[in-house]
């Protein structure tokens, strides 16, 4: 009859804890890095936490899991391991967050493409207009997915625009994404960058202003 001293049962109950283990990392990584890739563009986002607390367990467990296998013993040095597999896994952690929001800027440069282009051709006047950007049927389902019902700040000459968003981060102090028609391209920054600020404020500089809103304003 097997006691709780043998081995064998001791390796398979330790073998199948870091087995379930492995499963409920992997599955709250994946389902992080969805939320992420799928939500608004951000600078820093809540969600790194959690891959920073999953990603050493994740590692760990996969080299336990594997020298067992390997030697069918379990693991004997786990601080000694865990030494190596917290910072490789808060690397692993950041590569996550920066490729997350790699793609997460993607999805939302492409869905806002035809909204920067109806701006332009609608100069020098483009606020005119402005009930019909968030009805772009690309920008409309864009933000129905990720329930979104953003506000954009819009600053315009008769030559060119700067379209402009809020943006969240890990902290309280938020940031913004913008499209400038000059350059052509979106940037985003945090507001505690204060030179990124500046130059912001100076892009817009000199330029009329109106407020681009998703959802009209009750009367």
């Amino acid at each position: 009859m097997a006691t709780n001293s043998d081995p064998q049962p001791n390796l398979k109950r330790r073998t199948i804890i870091s087995a379930v283990l492995l499963a409920v990392y992997l599955a709250l990584t994946g389902w992080l890095y969805y939320v992420q890739t799928t939500s608004w563009p951000h600078e820093g986002s809540w969600v790194f936490i959690g891959h920073v607390f999953l990603c050493p367990g994740i590692l760990f467990q996969s080299f336990s899991l594997a020298y067992t296998w390997r030697t069918g013993r379990l693991l004997a040095r786990r601080v000694l391991t865990r030494v190596f597999t917290i910072p490789l896994g808060l690397l692993l952690a950041g590569q996550l967050a920066e490729s997350a929001s790699t793609l997460a800027m993607s999805g939302f440069e492409q869905a806002y493409a035809p909204f920067v282009s109806q701006i332009g051709a609608n100069l020098p006047d483009p606020c005119a207009a402005a009930e019909k950007y968030f009805a772009i049927p690309a920008v409309a389902a864009y933000n129905e997915r990720i329930y979104s019902r953003p506000r954009a700040q819009l600053n315009y000459d008769g030559k060119r625009f700067v379209v402009s968003f809020l943006i969240g981060s890990l902290d309280i102090d938020g940031g913004k994404i913008y499209f400038d028609s000059g350059a052509r391209n979106w940037r985003k920054f945090h507001n505690n960058i204060e030179t990124e600020s500046q130059t912001f404020e100076k892009l817009i500089e000199g330029l009329a202003a109106c407020t681009l809103l998703s959802e009209p304003t009750p009367k």
